[in-house]
């Protein structure tokens, strides 16, 4: 029987293949979705007859992200991120005209980026300096094109996090199944 520890890895592992589908598969039925005039949010929007998609997608999501966090912490290399996937799974219970909704999307993307840098800070010389320079880089790349306005929408922002977070599930399920 697999225990968690392995579980949450091979998690950590699928999620940035998961994302890609899921959001493949949302997109399609968006058609309207624009990378650069709207936020990912909009396509579940309660305007959106279909906004059943993206936000079953985004609380199943970060259910699956809980459980790799909830794997990083019982190993020391999570303080945050499980919290981070409690606000993910908000956003999606709350669409975008809901007041919860924009404080938990900014609270997920503050607090994973804030437990990369600080478990980077933590893992020291042995890559983990690279990933906190890198999460607090992509949180000032974020806010820039924000405040900027580079793009009429927020998605490009959005997906810049995510990648940088993605990444990380990635290199901590590595590191994870190699400390089992």
């Amino acid at each position: 029987m697999m225990n968690l520890q392995r579980l949450a890895s091979y998690i950590s592992l699928s999620l940035p293949v998961i994302f890609i589908l899921g959001l493949a598969f949302v997109i399609h039925a968006n058609p309207w979705f624009s990378f650069t005039g709207n936020a990912l949010s909009d396509m579940g929007s309660i305007r959106n007859p279909v906004n059943y998609y993206f936000n079953g997608f985004l609380m199943i999501f970060a259910t699956l992200g809980f459980i790799a966090a909830i794997g990083t912490l019982r190993n020391g290399l999570s303080y945050l991120m499980p919290l981070a996937m409690v606000f993910l799974f908000l956003v999606g219970v709350f669409p975008e005209e809901y007041p919860p909704h924009a404080p938990s999307a900014v609270l997920f993307y503050l607090l994973a980026l804030a437990d990369i840098a600080i478990i980077g800070i933590k893992l020291g010389r042995s890559a983990g300096y690279v990933w906190s320079v890198s999460a607090v880089l992509t949180f000032a790349l974020m806010l820039y094109l924000i405040k900027a306005r580079v793009f009429r929408g927020l998605a490009i922002p959005e997906l810049i996090g995510a990648a940088t977070i993605l990444a990380w599930f990635v290199y901590i399920g590595l590191l994870q199944l190699r400390l089992s």
